[in-house]
């Protein structure tokens, strides 16, 4: 066995890589159980191999363990309450066409821009007329609502990975439930709230999906994922806690 490199990537995941010879194509698959490396026991997650000269074959084996960040000074993120969290928090953000129908202010927008129901759509005239003096209401101007079927909604998933050495018995806890953004791990700043035409504030909350689990040896990954939902209020938010927790 000759030594090699190592690295911890930002999930807490320690993987090294050990080179072996054999001289036969029946050792090639072989790998030993494990290998104990700075007090952590290091499973073999990959091997690959290459024939060098003669009869003789090299072998790299990867090792991989999961290790806290605080014994390999691995990077990490804030947590909301500013501290410290193991693992990586990723955030993938874009903008999903949806009906103008689901705007949340699209009782204000009908009736600023002279918007009208017809066999189930909303649909808005080339001209609208704003609120002016008298009984005209105004000139008349070009609607910019005018043929649009669609706007676009925010979507956001956001993600959080880490690794360690025994199943949490609480992975499952609160699958499903809604929590603010503050409540993300990351450490995400507030997203701006929506007010609708009652003046009822409308804030953008996450709900909590099925953890993604990988299980290598004795090494756990735990992805934990959270979805962003259409703005709501904070009432609504609670209520939908209640029937996931029924």
């Amino acid at each position: 066995m000759i030594q090699s490199g190592g690295q911890v990537d930002n999930s807490g995941r320690f993987t090294i890589s050990r080179k072996y010879y054999a001289t036969n194509e029946g050792d090639l698959l072989k790998t030993p159980d494990n290998l104990k490396y700075a007090g952590q026991t290091m499973i073999p997650s990959s091997l690959s191999f290459q024939k060098i000269s003669g009869g003789i074959w090299e072998k790299n084996i990867e090792f991989t363990a999961a290790v806290g960040s605080s014994q390999t000074g691995v990077v990490r993120n804030l947590s909301p309450d500013g501290k410290l969290i193991e693992g990586r928090v990723q955030l993938e953000v874009s903008a999903e066409l949806a009906p103008i129908e689901q705007h949340p202010e699209i009782d204000e927008i009908i009736k600023k821009y002279n918007g009208f129901a017809e066999k189930g759509k909303v649909l808005f005239p080339k001209t609208y007329t704003g609120t002016g003096t008298g009984t005209s209401g105004g000139s008349p101007k070009p609607n910019p609502f005018f043929g649009m079927r669609y706007y676009y909604q925010p979507s956001a998933t956001l993600r959080h990975t880490y690794n360690v050495n025994k199943m949490p018995s609480d992975l499952f806890t609160n699958v499903f439930n809604i929590v603010d953004t503050k409540s993300l791990p990351g450490g995400l700043p507030n997203l701006t709230d929506l007010a609708n035409k009652a003046g009822v504030t409308l804030k953008y909350f996450w709900q909590i999906q099925m953890p993604q689990i990988t299980v290598t040896g004795e090494r756990i990954e735990i992805t934990k994922i959270y979805t962003l939902l259409k703005p709501m209020t904070q009432q609504a938010a609670a209520d939908m806690n209640k029937i996931v927790n029924i």
